[in-house]
């Protein structure tokens, strides 16, 4: 399972979002490409590897003429009042129409509508009137548009299955956008940032942005994270000079790898202790098993399948089977317990032999795709993630099957290149 931890010790805005997921590898002309289906034009990206109190990092910005409005959504803090005189003001409906208008995948537009839809009820609360009333007003600008579907189409690029993201930390002071002086952190950041762990930081800004707030609290979970190994760290800058760096950092790995022993000097298949949980179900719709299947595979599970059993007094019935890391039976065991009509688990210790894998990003013509490269004395089998030939075959209207085939038939031919 690739994981993306976001370390919010320099604040967060979307586009610090954005700038660490491209500095940890996401590339941009792909991200550019995926972009440009929004229906909004005149927006450019610029980058600018940029030091921070002496640490490398990536300044991204999505540059929109005429839009200048929104400074202290670009950076990490609100140095002075900014004036929205002629700015479209944009509504929740006018924003989806405009997500969904890019045809994304199901995911994608479902994680960027959540954002959104987050967004809208917090400013709902704020001002006291129904969602259908609200005008949104920097979040509502091109750039922002930008910033949050680039922050959804970049996770789904990179192949991260599960977002984490360490409490986050409030300044203090005043901010300004479009309704004047505001408490930072903002009426909006505030209400977005309800029952996530924040910290105080005694310093006169606004760390945290509103979109900022609304991408990490609508994609990240803020309890404990799973052991990874990483693979790929990025820092992406705000504009803001603090006596911290201004910056927030990304770590982008596989937890499944812990399990697997993975780090050996030699291709013989390490042994792996694992605990195997199950449990018995014949009173539950089958619709909710697809559901359950996620939320464990969230927990940190490193396989679950469903087979066919039958129960007493003749009723069909179906056991759920999960393979975990020992330090997640209990987290694991409490998904099972309130995602299904379940009343109790069975968990026992059981040990594997797995072979060393590993999981690389590789070009395709069909743009980025994660491969899988198992390890034997036999030498390396590699395959394509079926999640990401499944997000292309749904993105291009291409049959799966050939997907994977027309992938493989480039990696062969990138290995015989080789040999």
């Amino acid at each position: 399972m690739s994981i993306a931890i976001f370390d919010a010790f320099g604040g967060a805005s979307g586009n610090m979002i954005l700038g660490a997921l491209v500095d940890a590898g996401l590339p941009l002309d792909d991200l550019e490409r995926e972009l440009r289906k929004l229906p909004v034009r005149g927006w450019t990206i610029h980058t600018q590897p940029v030091h921070k109190r002496g640490l490398g990092a990536l300044y991204l910005d999505v540059d929109v003429p005429g839009e200048d409005g929104r400074a202290f959504e670009k950076s990490a803090a609100a140095p002075a009042p900014h004036h929205h005189e002629g700015h479209p003001h944009r509504s929740l409906v006018d924003v989806l129409g405009i997500i969904r208008a890019a045809k994304y995948p199901r995911d994608v537009e479902r994680k960027a509508v959540a954002i959104y839809e987050r967004l809208a009820a917090a400013e709902a609360r704020v001002h006291r009137v129904p969602v259908g009333e609200i005008a949104f007003h920097e979040v509502g600008q091109v750039d922002a548009i930008v910033d949050i579907a680039g922050a959804v189409l970049g996770l789904q690029l990179l192949g991260i299955d599960a977002v984490y993201c360490s409490p986050l930390p409030c300044g203090h002071g005043t901010v300004h956008g479009a309704h004047g002086a505001m408490p930072s952190p903002s009426p909006a950041t505030m209400d977005l940032l309800r029952d996530v762990p924040t910290y105080a930081v005694d310093l006169d800004a606004e760390m945290v942005t509103p979109t900022g707030a609304a991408i990490l609290t609508a994609i990240a979970d803020f309890g404990l994270r799973p052991p990874m190994i990483v693979d790929r760290i990025g820092y992406g800058a705000g504009r803001s000079d603090f006596p911290f760096a201004n910056v927030l950092r990304v770590a982008i790995g596989d937890a499944a790898r812990v399990a697997n022993g993975e780090a050996h000097s030699k291709n013989v298949p390490p042994q792996s202790e694992v605990v195997q949980i199950e449990t018995n179900i014949d009173d539950m719709n089958p619709q909710v098993y697809g559901h359950v299947l996620e939320r464990v595979s969230a927990a940190g599970a490193l396989d679950v399948w469903l087979h066919p059993v039958q129960m007493k007094k003749g009723r069909p019935g179906a056991v759920v089977c999960v393979l975990a890391p020992a330090h997640l039976a209990d987290q694991v065991s409490a998904v099972l317990l309130a995602e299904t009509t379940t009343i109790g688990v069975r968990c026992w210790p059981v040990q594997r032999v797995v072979l060393p894998r590993r999981t690389d990003l590789v070009a395709t013509s069909f743009g980025p795709v994660r491969i899988k490269i198992v390890i034997g004395t036999w030498g390396e089998r590699v395959r394509p993630e079926y999640d990401d030939c499944r997000a292309i075959a749904e993105r291009t209207g291409i049959a799966l099957v050939e997907v994977m085939r027309r992938i493989e038939s480039e990696l062969d031919e990138r290995r015989a290149q080789r040999t």
